[in-house]
């Protein structure tokens, strides 16, 4: 018995399948599928390194059954392919070499993300506007009833594919059944408007689903595990809802189903992102909880949930009481592949904390590879499988500066044997993480600043706080190599009487003072919007001003990363939060008390305010790096002092530069 967390770590039995723990990873895949569609070693290499992490099951997703279910604009793994099975056979081989469970998702992208030069299947005669994401707007497509003759063939498809995985070595499939798929879409009382069969009541919509079931168990046996993936509600109030997801759920295990993990949501309905997949003003652990907690209740066969599931201890209580039977991660174990292991070890301050800032996933909008926040071998896990010691001669390098970046290539350089010694000028670590991480929905920001502190703490690093890096220390000190993380200062919009404003940074180092009842925020960046909603939540009255024609549009924009997941929660929670956003509108001149704004066709107008706040961007400290780079012949410089930018930026650049030392 685990001592730290018995109950999170018993093994769990599923038909002839005992799973070593109850953490689960939830499908996902790289971007880096080859251009035929099939796995490669990128993808070997991500998620064996999850499986040797400690999760008890390895799902891999993006699984299409059937070519008209496919995505083209997106790699997606072709499941009917034969040429598939090469690299399904080496995923679950190194899967199952670490003692994980190979799973593999089974899914049809029905009536969304087709092309314009097919036919588009849904259940029913339609069009649909969808956004993709991908700068190009709303697309329009005419969507076609699924045949019966085609559903026959779907179907088919479904059970063939589990064949071939379980043929290949997987012990389990996933048949997705949410978030506005193929599956879900035919369930769905909005979409499905069908008169035949699979149309009008519960029993028929559901149709599909447990066909699927049922093929699936016809070519794979009573022994082969089927997982299902529902979402517990499609819209909001729209759609289906829990009470009849509930009866869903029931016919599912009637059908055999064997395991169920519960999420949310529908591709139809972009304002349940934020149940499906949480950005970080989604403060609670568990999104999903009470929704899956109560499905099973109804049921017989182990429950899961998935969304804002990281903290162990949550984990083991919800396990305890006997609301889950297991919990399913994604962004988790993409922050930390060792959070399994950490856990059991009872290591849990050692888990490198996921921000949900969601950068993992907005990748896809532009079908870039993975790539996350806080650890920087995501996406290139396969340039670190047989990574070598950076050289034999150590090395004594000085960092100037503690935030993100210096602190990051502190502890890369100092795991790589070298001698390190980290200057801070202030009186603590973090940079600018104490700074933003003053907004409630950002705790997981104090959570990860928190991390890197203790992990410093307990390594041989020389922290000297208090102590400015000037040419006379390096000097004093003559390091090998020198590296400048620095950062940047605030700086304010060329504007009359800004001066009339508080400058943002300034906002949050005074701790949010009190601000009136009216604000008006000077820039419509991720940081002026996220410190609107913030002040929103307190009940106050924001405008946004914004000259440009989108929020966060500025520098950071074409870091991968910032896309349109991100911009997406934005407008969620300041519509939410009834922040008033002007686009288009430029701030001209500030008053005492009063933002003088012209909107775009010129029209001039004033706006009374409290509190004036100012979020006008960073600039590099290029004087002092300048006179920094003329100490040592071996400089480099990271983080905001090279180009100022996100978290992930500043965390990847100290990685790399400490791995080339």
């Amino acid at each position: 018995m685990n001592q730290y967390f018995p109950n999170l770590f018993r093994p769990m039995k599923v038909k002839n399948v005992t799973y070593r723990n109850r953490i689960f990873m939830a499908p996902t895949a790289l971007k880096e599928l080859s251009d035929h569609n099939y796995v490669d070693y990128h993808t070997f290499d991500y998620l064996e390194r999850r499986a040797k992490g400690g999760a008890a099951s390895i799902t891999l997703g993006e699984g299409i059954v059937h070519e008209t279910g496919t995505v083209e604009w997106s790699k997606k793994l072709h499941l009917w392919e034969d040429r598939a099975e090469p690299g399904l056979y080496t995923l679950a081989t190194r899967v199952r070499a670490h003692g994980a469970i190979a799973c593999q998702e089974l899914n049809h992208a029905g009536m969304h993300f087709h092309d314009d030069d097919r036919i588009n299947y849904g259940p029913s005669d339609c069009v649909d506007t969808f956004d993709q994401g991908d700068g190009k707007g709303k697309r329009v497509h005419k969507i076609t009833a699924m045949p019966s003759e085609v559903i026959e063939e779907v179907v088919e498809a479904y059970g063939k594919a589990a064949l071939r995985a379980k043929h290949c070595g997987f012990q389990s499939v996933l048949v997705h059944a949410g978030h506005g798929w193929l599956i879900a879409q035919f369930l769905s009382p909005v979409l499905n408007k069908r008169t035949d069969e699979f149309g009008g009541s519960f029993e028929n919509r559901a149709r599909l689903a447990t066909m699927i079931i049922d093929r699936i168990r016809k070519y794979c046996g009573n022994n082969f595990v089927i997982e299902a993936r529902v979402s517990w509600m499609e819209g909001l109030t729209e759609g289906y809802q829990l009470n009849e997801s509930i009866e869903f759920c029931k016919l599912l295990e009637k059908h055999g189903v064997d395991m169920i993990h519960i999420t949310a949501g529908s591709l139809h309905y972009p304002e349940t992102t934020n149940f499906s997949h949480p950005s970080w003003f989604d403060l609670p652990e568990g999104k999903n909880l009470e929704a899956a907690s109560e499905i099973k209740k109804h049921l017989h066969i182990p429950v899961g949930t998935v969304g804002s599931v990281t903290d162990p201890r949550k984990m083991e209580e919800w396990i305890a009481e006997g609301k889950l039977d297991y919990v399913v991660c994604a962004r988790a174990l993409v922050a930390d592949p060792d959070l399994p292991r950490k856990a059991m070890e009872g290591r849990c301050e050692d888990i490198r904390p996921c921000l949900r800032c969601i950068s993992c996933l907005t990748g896809g909008y532009y079908d870039l590879p993975m790539h996350c926040s806080v650890n920087p071998q995501v996406g290139r896990d396969s340039d670190f499988r047989f990574q070598l010691p950076s050289g034999t001669k150590k090395k004594k390098v000085l960092i100037a500066g503690g935030g993100p970046a210096g602190m990051e290539c502190a502890l890369t350089a100092a795991e790589q044997g070298h001698e390190v010694i980290l200057c801070e000028k202030e009186d603590h670590l973090g940079g600018l993480l104490p700074v933003i991480e003053i907004e409630p929905f950002k705790i997981r920001i104090k959570m990860y600043r928190e991390w890197l502190e203790r992990q410093i703490g307990k390594s041989n690093i020389d922290v000297r706080l208090s102590t400015e890096v000037t040419p006379e220390l390096v000097a004093q000190i003559n390091p090998d190599k020198l590296i400048a993380a620095v950062g940047a200062y605030p700086i304010n919009a060329p504007v009359p009487g800004i001066e009339n404003a508080v400058n943002i940074v300034d906002f949050y180092r005074q701790k949010m003072p009190e601000t009136g009842e009216n604000v008006v925020v000077i820039g419509g960046g991720f940081a002026g919007v996220e410190c609107a909603i913030g002040l929103a939540q307190t009940g106050k009255k924001v405008i946004v001003v914004e000259m440009c024609d989108a929020i966060a549009s500025g520098p950071n924009t074409p870091y991968p990363g910032t896309g349109a997941m991100q911009i997406d929660a934005l407008w969620f929670h300041a519509n939410k939060n009834h922040v008033d956003i002007r686009l288009n509108t430029k701030c001209v001149e500030v008053k005492d008390g009063v933002v003088v704004c012209e909107s775009k066709d010129g029209t001039r107008y004033e706006l009374k305010a409290d509190t004036i706040i100012s979020a006008g961007g960073m600039k590099p400290k290029e004087e002092l790096v300048d006179a920094l780079r003329e100490t040592v012949s071996d400089f480099s410089w990271i983080g905001d002092c090279y180009s100022p930018g996100l978290i992930r930026t500043a965390v990847e650049m100290g990685y790399n530069t400490a791995l080339d030392i």
